[in-house]
């Protein structure tokens, strides 16, 4: 598996490329200083399975950055956005442009590796002691079958396979997803997960 990580700092780069590549051997660890050298990896490279991208490169310039490699990919590839500990608006405001978590630079060296295993998976990651009182609050008015299935659907799977997962029918899948949506205020399950985003519910 090819990942590529962007890191303004040089000694984050040399630290992914050796530590975290010399821990798992199936991992191939691409690194980079800047957006442009993200761009010219990728454009040799049609086979990463996940890149992680440092706020803090000099020509991020915010999420533009984030957005000029996603439109680079040929395929659909997870983008994680790595930085500082932020408020949960700002991650928000991340997921809803379409990033695949947010990796902060106090993870331990293992976080950072499962979280990079999660993420090509097709996972949404973001750290545990991100979550504020504010998303519990938010939390409370779902069942935990509601946030069973909600989990299912940002994970990107069908009825039929969080029926599967669940040990339900897709019947009750569906019920469970009618009440998920009223809830949300959501129109279908696409809308459903953009509502979970926005108000801080995973």
């Amino acid at each position: 598996m090819n990942i590529l990580i962007g890191y303004a700092n040089s000694l984050s780069r040399d630290f992914s490329q050796n530590h975290l590549a010399s821990s798992d051997t199936s991992i191939n660890v691409l690194t980079c200083g800047t957006v442009k050298e993200c761009l010219d990896i990728l454009h040799d490279n049609l086979n990463i399975s996940m890149i992680g991208l440092d706020m803090d490169m000099p020509d991020m310039n915010g999420l533009a950055g984030f957005e000029r490699v996603r439109e680079a990919c040929l395929h659909p590839v997870p983008i994680a956005l790595i930085g500082p500990m932020v408020k949960r608006r700002i991650i928000r405001d991340m997921l809803l442009a379409k990033a695949s978590g947010y990796l902060t630079y106090s993870m331990s060296s293992d976080a950072i590796l499962n979280a990079i295993k999660l993420i090509a998976s097709g996972e949404i990651f973001v750290p545990a002691d991100m979550m504020d009182e504010d998303i519990y609050a938010h939390n409370q008015f779902l069942t935990r079958r509601e946030h069973d299935v909600l989990s299912g659907l940002l994970a990107g799977r069908s009825n039929k396979e969080i029926a599967r997962n669940l040990n339900l029918s897709e019947v009750t899948i569906k019920h469970h997803l009618k009440s998920l949506r009223s809830k949300l205020g959501a129109r279908n399950r696409t809308h459903a997960v953009c509502r979970a985003i926005e108000l801080g519910i995973s």
